[in-house]
């Protein structure tokens, strides 16, 4: 019999609600793998809110530790013939040592011998131990690979017993990386939950096992790309906690507050409890709530949907939620850093201006031209005020950040000297002086004003171009050329740099201007 998917239809007065559920791999753990009882409830739970009209996606952990246990059970059966040569051909290896330096039985080894035959024993099960074996991405994409199956499986015999379909989505990196993949994810899921279906998705470890993907990060996709109204986060605690001792709860916090408190307490699977506030701060600016409890907790799902219910540690959503065009840059795509900018440039940036380089006052992390970055208060790092796709990469950013135009120039102009100086202009090699001669300020007018200007940005700047390798010149001016080719061939053909020239022609001047730290039309700020 085909069991019925379409959503039940709801009393009139009751609000549809989409809401995500992330469950973490702490909240399912037992001694023997997965508990089965939090599964089996929270399903259930799950069916009855389905019945009230609202509709669910479930984002789980739990495959890998499944997995885990799958292997350790079948490993030791599936190899015992050679496994088990091996150990004996160890043992008589050992005897035989044993016996030729001492003479005799094994009863009479002497105290080396038995040394070596512990040694040997334990080595031989050092390589058959399944939790050591294998370079580390194998060690967490087969058991992803192996318990993804069966972890499905138990969902949908759990579904079954209450009346509920699933269907299971993974979600990879790559995913998270193109708008029109999370565009036409969220469209299924939309499309899944109006046919009363519970969608099981997963981050698909089996692929991306050593990315630094974690489910909390694809719960906030799903919730944003599902459009969804909630997001709760089930974990192994009541709630957040302030300390150690688990008696100070949070109750309640604004986004800014979440990414700004410390706790303790966030349990043991992959994301903790400073993930799951940082992403639920995420998830909040843009319009989703979030809550923050324990997956046995009784009626855990009903009580988080009640507004009025006192339940976990609560993250207030923004009022407004994100326009289509924006929600994959601002509340899915990954991001690889953060640029901290200062309250001019934020106020720029919400009148609807651009991030220039003179706005930027620090960088954190390793990205490329493209990369998607949080844009943060430089006095205030909790302060999440958008994110944007960069333009230029982190290496490069660092060596232009608080510059003004002029300086950017000196600078880039002084780069690419230091790149190609040490070709004269018909193309034999000039004298040798080294990087010292190319940036004296006596002889070269973009050196002495940069080094010179009244900003420390502007002699911190110089300080980076007089401290670089040639390795390092090659690897920045070539980045540098691949961002911003317009950029980098008006100084080429002017070549004025080449003695300390900044181009002072029109479209130098205007390419120069234009240089900026992110994307104009993939900028996306929160509201404030």
């Amino acid at each position: 019999m085909v069991p019925r998917c379409a959503r039940p239809s709801a009393p009139s007065w009751v609000p549809v609600t989409r809401q995500v559920i992330k469950l973490g791999s702490s909240s399912i753990a037992s001694r023997d793998g997965l508990a089965l009882d939090v599964m089996a409830g929270l399903v259930s739970q799950i069916a009855a809110a389905q019945r009230a009209g609202h509709e669910i996606i479930l984002v789980t952990s739990g495959a890998a530790r499944l997995g885990r246990g799958l292997l350790a059970f079948e490993g030791p059966t599936a190899g015992a013939a050679p496994a088990l040569q091996a150990l004996v051909q160890s043992v008589r290896s050992s005897l035989h040592e044993a016996s030729a330096g001492g003479g005799g039985p094994a009863a009479g080894i002497s105290g080396a011998g038995q040394d070596r035959l512990a040694a040997s024993l334990r080595e031989i099960l050092r390589q058959h131990d399944i939790r050591g074996a294998g370079p580390q991405a194998v060690a967490t994409a087969m058991p992803a690979a192996v318990g993804q199956p069966a972890l499905m499986a138990l969902y949908r015999q759990l579904a079954a017993a209450v009346g509920v379909e699933v269907c299971q989505i993974l979600v990879s990196r790559s995913d998270l990386a193109s708008a029109r993949a999370m565009a036409d994810l969220g469209h299924l899921l939309r499309e899944a939950t109006g046919r009363g279906l519970l969608p099981v998705v997963n981050g698909n470890d089996a692929t991306d096992p050593l990315s630094a993907l974690d489910n909390d990060q694809v719960a906030v996709a799903v919730a944003v790309a599902a459009e969804a109204s909630r997001l709760l986060f089930l974990t192994d605690v009541r709630a957040a906690y302030r300390d150690s001792s688990l008696s100070d709860r949070i109750f309640r916090l604004t986004p800014e507050e979440a990414r700004a408190v410390r706790v303790t307490g966030g349990g043991s699977g992959r994301g903790g409890m400073g993930s799951k506030l940082g992403a639920a701060a995420r998830a909040a600016c843009c319009g989703v709530e979030c809550v923050i409890g324990s997956a046995r907790e009784p009626d855990v799902v009903a009580r988080s949907l009640n507004p009025r219910a006192r339940v976990g540690t609560v993250v207030r959503g923004r009022d407004a939620r994100l326009e289509p065009s924006k929600r994959w840059i601002g509340g899915i795509a990954y991001s690889e850093g953060s640029v901290h900018v200062n309250r001019d440039a934020e106020v720029s940036l919400r009148t609807g201006s651009t991030l220039f380089l003179s706005g930027v006052k620090r960088v954190d992390g390793e990205f490329t031209a493209g990369s998607v970055v949080e844009l943060v208060d430089v006095r205030h790092p909790e302060r999440l005020i958008g994110r944007g796709s960069v333009a230029l990469p982190a290496s490069v950013l660092r060596l232009l950040r608080a510059l003004s135009p002029h300086q950017v120039a000196c600078a880039i102009s002084i780069l690419l000297r230091l790149r190609y100086g040490g070709t004269a202009a018909a193309g034999e090699p000039a004298e040798a002086g080294g990087a010292g001669s190319l940036l004296d300020p006596d002889a070269y007018k973009d050196c002495r004003e940069l080094s010179e200007g009244a900003s420390r940005a502007s002699q911190e700047a110089f300080a980076q171009l007089a401290a670089f390798s040639a390795e390092r010149v090659t690897d920045l001016s070539d980045a540098l050329l691949l961002a911003q080719p317009g950029l980098c061939t008006a100084f080429l053909l002017d070549r004025g740099f080449l003695h300390g020239q900044v181009p002072t022609g029109a479209a130098a001047r205007r390419v120069v201007r234009g240089i900026h730290a992110v994307h104009r039309e993939s900028l996306v700020v929160y509201p404030g």
